[in-house]
This record gives C-alpha cells, structure tokens and sequence, in this order.
C-alpha cells in the first residue's frame, strides 16, 4: 500500500468537495443531521488530528489530546470535537485540517512502509491492525463517506455552482 497516495488523495477529495461555498453556504445545516458544512469540515478536522495522534502513538510521542479523547469518550467525540470548533471560521478550520494533513505526511515519511504495515501497533483500534489499515479505513474511507454526504448536499441544497 502507498500511504502516502492514499491520504493525498483524501485530502485532495476534501478539498474538491468543499470548492468554491460561499459564507453563506458554510452556515447551512443538512449534511448529516442538523451538521452544516462548517460542521463536517470541523469533523473531518478532528479525524485528521486524530491521525496525527495514532501516528505519534506508535512513535512514542506525546501529546495526543484528540487520541485521548476519542478514547474516553467515543460515543460524545464527535459532536464535542464540532463543538470545540464553533467559535472558528470556515477557512481557519480548514487551515487547522490542512496543517493537521501536513504534519500526518510528515509522520507517515518518518514511519516508513515496513512500520506502517506492523500489525498490532494500535492496539486501541484493535490488535490485528497495524496503521496502514488505520489510514485506509479510519481516515481514507472516512473521508470518502463525507465527500459523498458533501456532495450530495450540494447538489441537493443547489450549492453546487462549480463549472
């Protein structure tokens, strides 16, 4: 697996799919339940951060706050990571999403292929995955899942005005 294709094309799919929304457009609720898309971007900025913390648990580092919240509290993470973010504007949210990207190829260079394959290096994600699957499920497909839901809110909601 190329790790590093795999999350340049995510973050490149995240960016494709938020192009060109006015301020108004950020402010619009709908995209999964009552999230505007100011909310998705504040989710997916979380589970780039979260990314970054599984990269930095495997080499040892410290801190990993967004590790140690999801970990304490699954269930309420992801609404208190929208939350945590409220007081931002679109663009400083995603340039907190970018630098989070930045800092996970960073890391993923660091670890290398061999290491990034080892099974059993997040054992909080569960024994028999190593950080490949953790990109590739975690955070690659995740990201998938809300472009779509993005996408489809767009053209539903008439927000699409890309050519």
């Amino acid at each position: 697996m190329n790790a590093k294709d795999i999350l340049a094309h995510g973050h490149r799919d995240v960016y494709q799919a938020l192009d060109g929304l006015t301020m108004e457009d950020w402010q619009r609720a709908g995209v999964t339940g009552r999230w505007s898309l100011k909310d998705m971007a504040a989710h997916l900025a979380s589970y780039e951060l979260f990314l970054e913390d599984a990269l930095k648990f495997v080499l040892g580092r410290e801190p990993r706050p967004t590790l140690e919240a999801m970990i304490s509290d699954r269930v309420g993470f992801d609404n208190q990571q929208v939350a945590n973010r409220q007081a931002l504007s679109a663009a400083e949210i995603l340039t907190e999403y970018g630098q989070a990207h930045q800092r996970v190829a960073g890391l993923v260079e660091e670890l290398g292929s061999e290491r990034l394959r080892q099974v059993g290096t997040i054992p909080w994600y569960g024994p028999e995955y190593s950080l490949d699957d953790f990109i590739v499920y975690a955070n690659y497909g995740h990201k998938r899942e809300h472009v779509i839901d993005i996408t489809t809110f767009r053209r539903t909601a008439h927000l699409d005005r890309r050519p």
